[in-house]
C-alpha cells in the first residue's frame, strides 16, 4: 500500500502527499520523522555525555534541526566494547 509520495509537476513544483486513514485518501502533507529519543538518551548516558537538540537557520535562511551528543573521549581503551 502506498503511504506517502512526492509529485513534481511540469513547472517543477514539488508536492508531498501522505495517506490519511480517517479520510481514506491521499492528502497534502509530510510524515513527521519519529526520533527514538529513549535510545539517544541511553547512548548519551553510556558515553557520559549530554544530548542536545539544536534549531539552526543558516545564512541562506534554511531552517533545520540538529541532534548532538557532546561527550569527552577518554584515551583509556577499557570503555570500548
Amino acid at each position: 500500500m502506498l503511504t506517502n509520495c512526492t509529485i513534481t509537476d511540469k513547472d517543477g513544483k514539488v508536492t508531498d502527499y501522505i495517506w490519511d486513514d480517517q479520510k481514506k485518501k491521499m492528502v497534502e502533507g509530510k510524515r513527521e520523522k519519529e526520533i527514538p529519543w529513549w535510545k539517544l538518551h541511553q547512548i548519551a548516558e553510556d558515553l557520559g555525555g549530554e544530548l542536545r537538540k539544536l534549531y539552526i537557520q543558516d545564512s541562506n535562511g534554511r531552517k533545520y534541526n540538529r541532534i548532538v551528543i557532546e561527550y569527552q573521549e577518554n584515551n583509556d581503551s577499557s570503555n570500548l566494547q
